[in-house]
């Protein structure tokens, strides 16, 4: 959680009561820059696990529907709320500042970031895992440090929390409704119990936490299904927000990300969505962090 907040920040303090020293800094490029690292070292980091490689063969088409069921839940149960919640239109400018070449073009570039960690660490790196785990927090770090700069030197950023008012707990209370109706029509249609698919849903993306805690609660079985099906939900979310922010608006594009949206879909949906977005996504991802184990620790109760 530190290595979250602490990066955020320490830039937002600097770019806050250091402006002028902060605007000389290449905030943008640095931000880039680190979010495609991070992504090719996400993806190594993948590829060189035996346990993801393995489980990919036998639960991989399953977690990959569950993961499409809970974003598009996700995304259904915040578009639903949208009579409460601000209009996308607030957030236009900084949409547009942010995209830059659009959100088509870094689509493709973070999908072919994570495809090009995965393959670097399946062939060349299966032995370099604790590395390439300190590499992805080192270069989370640098790019939340860059979402910190940009917001401090943004002086109306916090700007739509105010606006939102109550109203702002809705969001991820939409995304774990949403979530959890896509893990239980899952197992629907996959022919397992509901209970257990809504415990693999209840992740929210957060998939070491989810995994470990149904492994041991559950099965190690029911675990490896939530913990590709929270993978495969990370990855849609770094592919997809640009697109999503493009064409449903900033507060839908926070939705795939889930208990992410704190840390590794931050910088993505602040850059996508617009800067003054990113507070939002720290508290709905916050919240849904809080989350996983209770409604983890409730179905798996209700299974016994």
């Amino acid at each position: 959680m530190w290595m979250i907040i602490i990066p955020v920040a320490a830039g937002y303090i600097f770019g806050a009561f250091k402006p002028r020293w902060a605007a000389r800094l290449p905030v943008a490029a640095i931000t880039t820059a680190s979010m495609i690292l991070l992504l090719i070292v996400m993806g190594a980091r993948l590829g060189a696990d035996p346990q993801v490689v393995g489980q990919l063969a036998t639960l991989g088409l399953q977690a990959l529907l569950m993961a499409a069921a809970t974003v598009f839940g996700s995304i259904l149960a915040v578009l639903a709320l949208g009579f409460i919640l601000p209009k996308p239109g607030a957030a236009k400018e900084g949409r547009e500042q942010a995209q830059g070449p659009g959100g088509y073009k870094l689509t493709l570039v973070m999908l072919l970031s994570v495809l090009a960690g995965f393959t670097l660490g399946w062939t060349v790196a299966k032995g370099m895992l604790p590395l390439l785990n300190h590499a992805a927090t080192w270069m989370l770090g640098l790019l939340l440090l860059g979402v910190g700069l940009d917001l401090g030197m943004a002086s109306s950023v916090f700007a739509s929390l105010r606006k939102l008012g109550l109203t702002i707990i809705f969001i991820p209370l939409g995304i774990i409704v949403g979530s959890i109706l896509g893990g239980v029509l899952t197992a629907a249609v996959l022919g397992f119990p509901l209970l257990e698919g809504a415990a693999a849903a209840s992740g929210f993306g957060w998939y070491s936490l989810s995994s470990l805690l149904i492994s041991q609660l559950h099965s190690p079985l029911l675990g490896g299904l939530a913990f590709l099906a929270n993978v495969f939900r990370e990855l849609i979310a770094i592919i997809f927000t640009p697109l999503l922010a493009r064409w449903l608006g900033p507060v839908p594009a926070i939705a795939p990300a889930g208990a992410t949206a704190m840390d590794v879909l931050l910088p993505i949906i602040s850059r996508e969505a617009g800067r003054e977005y990113a507070p939002l996504a720290f508290f709905t991802g916050g919240v849904l962090s809080l989350s996983v184990p209770v409604f983890v620790n409730l179905f798996l109760s209700l299974c016994q």
